[in-house]
C-alpha cells in the first residue's frame, strides 16, 4: 500500500532526483538513498492513523488482539490503545510511570527503537520522576560527542576533495562548512527564512495534533494550515513584508486558541519570525539539509568526477536509522509524548491492501491484512512477489498471521464482532494467487472447527469483492466460484 505521508525513515528518492543534473550522478551503491528528501516534497513521514479506509472496520477490532505482522512477525500495537495514551497525557507523565506503559509494548519495540526504550529505561530507574524528555536532554551531550567523533572524519574527508572544486565553487562550500560547524557547536547561525520547510512543519505539527483526537484543536491547526497557504513560495524583496504579515496573523490566531501553549507551534512560530528579520537563531544540524546544500553547491562544477565522489562521501554521514547517537539527538528535544510516539509508532498495527490500492485494489476484507506501519508505508506499491524477495519470512510470518486468527475465532473473538470467519479462507486464497501460487498458508485448524461451516456468512465485503475488481482480471474465476470472489475450498 503506498502511502507516502507515513515512513519515517523512507524518504522520496524520485524527489531528490528532478534536481538539476542530478540525473547524472553515478552514486555508489552503498549509498543510502533513502536518507534524504527534498523538502519540497512536502511529504510528512509521521504519523498516521489509517481508518479512514472504507470497509476496514471490521480488521481494525482484531487489531486490539496482537495480531502479528505479516512481513516481520512483530506483535502489533492497537492504534486505538496509542490514541488514548496520548489523548489523556499519559506520556508526559514521569518516566518511572511512562516505562511501565512502554513495558506493555516491550516485544512489539524493535530496531533502534528499541535501543532508545532501553537507555530511557535504565536512566527512569535513577531518576523515576523526570520525564522522558528531561532524561534524554541530560544524556544528550554524551551521544553529542559521539557522533561528532564518526563525523569529523567524514567532514575533513569532504574539505580535502574540496581543495579541486572551482573557486566560486569552493568559496560556498567554505561557507557551508563554517556554518555547519556552528549548527554542531549549538552557535546561532542567520538561515533564510523557506516557505517550503514552514509548511512541512507545520503538517508535521497538524499530524501529531491530529492523533490526540481534540476537536478544538484540530480547528484551531486547520485556520493555520489554511492561513499558512497564503505563504508564497518564494522570500524576496517582493513578499517578504507579505509573508511576514501571515506569520504574525499565524502568531495571532494561535495566541487566542487552546494550542497557544504548544511548544512546538510556539517554536515554529518564533523561529520563523526571527528567520524573516534576518536574525540569528540556534538550529540543529541535519544531514538531510546538509545533502541538499552541498548538492546545490557542486551540482554545476564541469569535474562530474568530484561532484560524484563528494557526494558518495557525504553519504557516508550517519543516519537516525542507522545510528543510535544521531536518534538520540534527533529526539532529544521534542516533547516527552512525541518522544514516546516515535517508538511506538513503527510497530502501530495498520491496514493493507495485498493488492495495492494505487495499481486497483479494492477496500474490501479480502485484499486486507494487518502490517506495522513501517512495513506498510516500506512496501507502498510493490508488487506481492517482489515484496516476497525484499521480505523472504514473508511466508512464514503470513502463517502466523492465519494461525492467530483462527485462534481468535476459536475464541469467540469473530463472533462477538460479527467478523465473518471467511475472511480466513480469502486471507489464504488471496495470498496464494498473489505471490504466483508460492504460498499456501495450512489453515487446517479452520477446519477442525465443527461450526465452521455453518458460520459462513456471504458477507458484504463477499459481494463487494464480485463487482470491484481486487486483482487483475485473471486471477477471477466466475462469480459462482467462491462467495467471495475467489476459487471456493471445499468446507466439508
Amino acid at each position: 500500500m503506498k502511502i507516502s505521508a507515513v515512513t519515517i525513515y523512507g524518504l522520496n528518492r524520485n524527489q531528490f532526483l528532478r534536481q538539476k543534473d542530478v540525473d547524472t550522478l553515478q552514486i555508489d551503491n552503498n549509498s543510502n538513498y533513502d536518507d534524504f528528501s527534498s523538502i519540497y516534497s512536502m511529504n510528512y513521514p509521521y504519523p498516521v492513523a489509517f481508518t479512514s479506509i472504507q470497509n476496514s472496520s471490521k480488521l481494525r477490532k482484531l487489531f486490539e488482539y496482537k495480531l502479528p505482522c505479516i512481513y516481520s512477525g512483530i506483535p502489533m500495537i492497537d492504534p486505538k490503545q496509542f490514541g488514548k495514551y496520548l489523548k489523556t497525557g499519559a506520556f508526559t507523565r514521569p518516566s518511572g510511570e511512562v516505562i511501565k506503559i512502554l513495558d506493555k509494548f516491550s516485544e512489539s519495540i524493535v530496531g533502534m527503537e528499541r535501543q532508545v526504550l532501553d537507555i530511557i529505561a535504565v536512566r527512569a530507574k535513577i531518576h523515576p520522576d523526570k520525564t522522558i524528555q528531561e532524561l534524554l536532554s541530560e544524556i544528550e551531550p554524551i551521544y553529542r560527542a559521539k557522533l561528532r567523533k564518526t563525523q569529523t572524519p567524514i567532514f575533513k574527508q569532504l574539505f580535502e576533495l574540496s581543495q579541486n572544486l572551482p573557486d566560486a565553487q569552493q568559496l560556498q562550500f567554505n561557507l557551508l562548512m563554517l556554518e555547519t560547524n556552528k549548527k554542531l557547536s549549538k552557535k546561532p547561525v542567520r538561515i533564510p527564512f523557506s516557505a517550503y520547510e514552514f509548511k512541512y512543519k507545520l503538517a508535521k505539527i497538524k499530524d501529531d495534533i491530529i492523533q490526540t483526537n481534540d476537536i478544538k484543536s484540530k480547528k484551531v491547526m486547520n485556520k493555520l494550515m489554511k492561513e499558512s497557504k497564503r505563504l508564497s513560495n518564494t522570500t524576496d524583496k517582493t513578499t517578504i513584508d507579505h509573508q511576514k504579515n501571515v506569520v504574525g496573523m499565524m502568531e495571532w490566531v494561535l495566541r487566542k486558541s487552546v494550542l497557544k501553549d504548544n511548544p512546538q507551534l510556539r517554536e515554529l512560530i518564533y523561529t520563523s519570525k526571527a528567520r524573516l528579520l534576518n536574525n540569528e537563531i540556534v538550529v540543529p544540524f541535519s544531514r538531510k539539509s546538509f545533502l541538499y546544500d552541498l548538492i546545490r553547491v557542486i551540482n554545476d562544477i564541469p569535474d562530474k568526477e568530484l561532484k560524484n565522489k563528494m557526494i558518495n562521501v557525504a553519504y557516508q554521514l550517519p543516519t537516525s536509522s542507522q545510528n543510535i547517537s544521531a536518534y538520540l539527538l534527533k529526539i532529544a528535544q521534542e516533547p516527552s509524548e512525541k518522544i514516546c510516539a516515535r517508538l511506538l509508532w513503527p510497530s502501530l498495527a495498520s491496514v493493507e491492501h495485498l493488492f495495492p490500492r494505487s495499481c486497483g485494489g479494492a477496500d474490501i476484507m479480502a485484499n486486507f491484512a494487518g502490517a506495522t506501519t513501517r512495513e506498510n508505508s516500506m512496501r507502498k506499491s510493490i508488487d506481492f512477489k517482489e515484496q516476497l524477495k525484499l521480505r523472504p519470512n514473508t511466508p512464514k510470518y503470513c502463517q502466523q498471521y492465519v494461525d492467530r486468527l483462527i485462534v481468535l475465532y476459536k475464541q469467540g473473538v469473530f463472533a462477538r464482532n460479527k467478523i465473518n470467519p471467511r475472511y480466513i479462507v480469502d486471507f489464504k486464497d488471496t495470498i496464494y494467487k498473489l505471490s504466483g501460487n508460492q504460498i499456501d498458508l495450512d489453515i487446517s485448524e479452520l477446519y477442525k472447527s465443527g461450526n465452521f461451516k455453518q458460520n459462513l456468512q456471504l458477507d458484504d465485503f463477499s459481494k463487494v469483492a464480485k463487482s470491484i475488481p481486487m486483482l487483475p482480471a485473471a486471477y477471477f474465476l466466475s462469480a459462482s466460484a467462491g462467495a467471495s470472489g475467489f476459487a471456493s475450498e471445499d468446507l466439508s
